[in-house]
């Protein structure tokens, strides 16, 4: 009932009352006259501030706050409501939602309201409403209003916008699902990578294990050939340095700061490589051919990476040639300048050479095109390659060998034509 008419109520009634004391004969009918005007004077103050406080409530809420009859007319509204849905009380009140608002909007809520009203009791239900803002996702919690005698009359609804916390809810949830495949990846990762570093090792282990096996024959020999014993542990001590500069170069990849970078002869480091690896080249027949550019401008990197990018595309390639009968095994390492500020370095082989259509995937992480490898050794040349700034590629038609080429700087810039320094 709005708030004039009981006004208009509790002043009619309040006339009436000193009109039936003035009428009164006797002072003690006219003392309880005016007892029972106090009474109904503070009952009446009573209610319209409950009324006041229950209108502030309801006004302030930030919660869409409704009443409607049985037949889905609104008996009330709130000012959170008329904003939200873009309507004012007086364009509502009296009205259904298939009035007010679209088909799709209005057949859902009175549904929703329906149901309520069956059931008797508390519904919760969630709701798609279209505002000002576009369309926002509403949790509604409906009770039907039952009158005295148990007859539902109506309902009344409360609902709360929780479009951005079912936003929240479901980036909490993609994260979680991302944070889980990461941590899945991750443990099963680290057996591959103890088995790519295991591999990367294994070969000068085995060399250090076969001159242990020589030198242990010459030391049997009479007379002892000291210069050959001397050859041999030198290699050992070599091959030692080699698996050393292996973990080396692991390690500083997954180091956040980089080691400092120095002038690198790139020359000098492909003749100390396949000095290194002779013995490998001997043994599976490979003939090396070199084609190594004077006066190379110097690369400005990490010597020990750069000598492991080096090392594994050497290594790849002579393991590429294991199966090749057909004609004779041939490594080319060919070095030359690439423009003014950059060099190349590539490495050919005479092997069966890789499918054209997989050359896109190789340098992806575990991605091989060996049996028994674990596809982490051009994962980690091209890691190594991109940080100095360079570029590692590859080239085959499938048929007659593969050719990987890399491009390194002879500087690093940083962007503005300064050259950068550690």
């Amino acid at each position: 009932m709005p708030r004039t008419e009981v006004e208009e109520h509790y002043v009619e009634l309040t006339r009436e009352i000193d009109a039936l004391e003035a009428e009164l004969p006797n002072s003690q009918a006219r003392r309880h006259i005016a007892d029972v005007r106090r009474r109904i004077e503070t009952l009446y103050e009573t209610l319209r501030e409950n009324r006041q406080l229950l209108e502030t409530v309801l006004e302030n809420s930030a919660a869409n706050i409704y009443a409607k009859r049985r037949d889905g007319r609104y008996i009330y509204l709130n000012h959170e409501m008329e904003l939200t849905h873009n309507v004012t009380r007086e364009q509502a009140l009296g009205r259904t939602d298939l009035e007010l608002f679209p088909r799709e909007m209005a057949e859902q809520n009175r549904t929703n309201d329906l149901a309520a009203m069956m059931t008797g009791k508390l519904t919760e239900v969630e709701e798609r409403l279209m505002g000002p803002s576009g369309q926002r996702l509403y949790l509604a919690k409906k009770v039907p209003l039952i009158s005295s005698d148990g007859k539902v009359e109506g309902m009344c609804g409360i609902s709360t916008d929780i479009t951005d916390l079912r936003r929240a809810e479901l980036a909490l949830r993609e994260a979680v699902i991302k944070l889980e495949g990461e941590r899945d990846n991750k443990l099963m990762n680290i057996e591959a990578v103890m088995a790519s570093i295991a591999h990367e090792v294994r070969q000068p282990l085995a060399a250090i294990a076969i001159n242990g096996g020589a030198a242990l024959e010459f030391l049997e020999r009479v007379p002892l050939d000291i210069d050959q014993l001397r050859a041999i542990m030198n290699q050992m001590m070599g091959d030692c340095h080699r698996v050393s500069e292996v973990f080396d170069t692991i390690r500083t990849l997954f180091q956040r700061v980089d080691q400092k970078r120095e002038p690198t002869v790139v020359n000098e480091i492909v003749l100390d490589v396949l000095q290194s690896m002779r013995e490998e080249l001997a043994d599976h027949g490979v003939r090396t051919e070199t084609e190594l550019a004077p006066e190379l401008q110097r690369v400005d990197g990490h010597r020990n990476q750069l000598r492991q990018v080096i090392f594994n595309l050497i290594h790849n390639a002579i393991e590429s040639m294991d199966n090749t009968m057909d004609r004779s095994r041939l490594l080319r390492v060919i070095t030359k300048s690439h423009g003014p500020d950059a060099i190349n370095v590539t490495v050919e082989d005479s092997g069966p050479g890789i499918n054209p259509r997989r050359l896109d995937s190789i340098f992806d992480p575990f991605i091989t095109t060996k049996p028994d490898g674990m596809g982490l050794g051009l994962a980690i040349c091209r890691m190594i390659v991109d940080r100095h700034g360079g570029k590692l590629s590859a080239s085959s038609d499938g048929k007659n060998g593969a050719r990987f080429q890399l491009v390194l700087p002879v500087r690093l810039s940083d962007g503005c034509g300064s050259e950068v320094t550690d």
